[in-house]
């Protein structure tokens, strides 16, 4: 699966891509936009197209990675969200 991160493309392999949402739906009570993140990258796994994430959800998804509750290691997508997100400030 491919995220488009605010213009820049990062590849998640299927299991990656399944443990974010899987994470995402989990505490998709905390606001709408996780149940959004969650929803999308659903739709993802399911039509195996690239995601557009907008600033909130790359916010959103980069605020996700940063509790550590995953099993993969996901810190090549964090760097690549930061950055996406700073480069987006400019």
């Amino acid at each position: 699966m491919k995220l488009d991160v605010i213009g820049k493309l990062v590849t998640l392999s299927e299991r990656e891509a399944g443990e974010l949402r899987d994470v995402a739906a989990a505490d998709a009570g905390r606001s709408t936009t996780r149940r959004d993140l969650s929803l999308l990258l659903e739709r993802g796994l399911r039509t195996k197209t690239t995601l557009a994430l907008n600033r909130a959800e790359a916010r959103e998804l980069a605020d996700l990675l940063a509790t550590g509750a995953f099993g993969s290691n996901l810190a090549l997508l964090q760097e690549a969200l930061l950055s996406a997100l700073e480069d987006s400030q400019q």
